[in-house]
């Protein structure tokens, strides 16, 4: 859980430099722009972004109901 959520923090810090760019220089924005617009790896990026989200929840679900059970906390799966 901690990679996917290190792996998603990186994603936002670039997300936001990328969108900062824009309070400097509006040629440099368009240029990221163009750069990422719907290429391949932009693509792929995304659907990347979308599985570790994924893998992210997912974790967050089993660790939770591990940390129930190690507490004795009645838990039921319906």
């Amino acid at each position: 859980m901690s990679v996917s959520g290190l792996a998603l923090t990186a994603f936002l810090l670039f997300h936001g430099g990328m969108n900062l760019t824009l309070v400097f220089s509006e040629e440099a924005y368009n240029t990221i722009c163009r750069l990422l617009g719907a290429n391949w790896y932009a693509l792929v990026g995304s659907m990347v972004i979308g599985f570790l989200i994924l893998v992210h929840f997912s974790f967050a679900m089993l660790l939770g109901h591990k940390n129930a059970i190690a507490r004795g906390i009645r838990v039921s799966m319906k």
